[in-house]
C-alpha cells in the first residue's frame, strides 16, 4: 500500500493505492497519527485505486473514525470502488462511517459532539465557500 499525501488549504487528502490488509493497515493509521497534529480541518480519503480491502484494513477505518470524532475532526471517504463498497455494505459501516456514495454525495455522521459531517454541514465546513474537487 501507498499513501501519497496531498494538502489543500487546511484539508488533507490521502490518496491510497493498492491493498489494505493485515500485513499494511498500520501504517494508514500511522499516517493519520502523525497528520492528526498538523492543522487540519478536514481529511478526505482517496479509496479510488484501492484493489483490496480485509477486515483489518475495515477496523483501519473504524480506528481512524473514533480517533478522529475524539478530536472533533470530520473526515469523508470518496472514490469507494465497488467491491470495498459491497465490504462496507455487508458490514454495514456506511451511514456509520462518511462514506461518500457514487451520484449521492456523503452520508451525514455525527463528529465527536454531535456536529453533523456531510451535506447538512458542507456549506459551514468549505473554505471560503467553495468545493472542493478531488480525482
Amino acid at each position: 500500500m501507498d499513501i501519497h499525501i496531498r494538502n489543500v488549504e487546511e484539508n488533507c487528502i490521502l490518496d491510497i493505492v493498492g491493498e489494505i490488509d493485515l500485513y499494511n493497515s498500520y501504517r494508514l493509521k500511522d499516517t493519520v497519527s502523525a497528520v492528526i497534529e498538523k492543522k487540519v480541518s478536514l481529511f478526505i480519503f482517496n479509496l479510488k485505486k484501492v484493489s483490496y480491502v480485509d477486515s483489518s484494513g475495515i477496523g483501519a477505518f473504524l480506528w481512524i473514525n473514533a480517533t478522529l470524532a475524539k478530536k472533533e475532526i470530520p473526515f469523508r471517504i470518496i472514490n469507494v470502488p465497488p467491491f470495498v463498497l459491497k465490504v462496507m455494505e455487508l458490514t454495514r459501516l456506511v451511514g456509520f462511517l462518511p462514506v461518500e456514495l457514487p451520484g449521492k454525495g456523503p452520508t451525514i455522521v455525527p463528529v465527536g459532539d454531535g456536529k453533523a459531517v456531510g451535506k447538512r454541514a458542507q456549506a459551514s465546513r468549505q473554505t471560503k465557500g467553495q468545493q472542493m474537487q478531488v480525482s
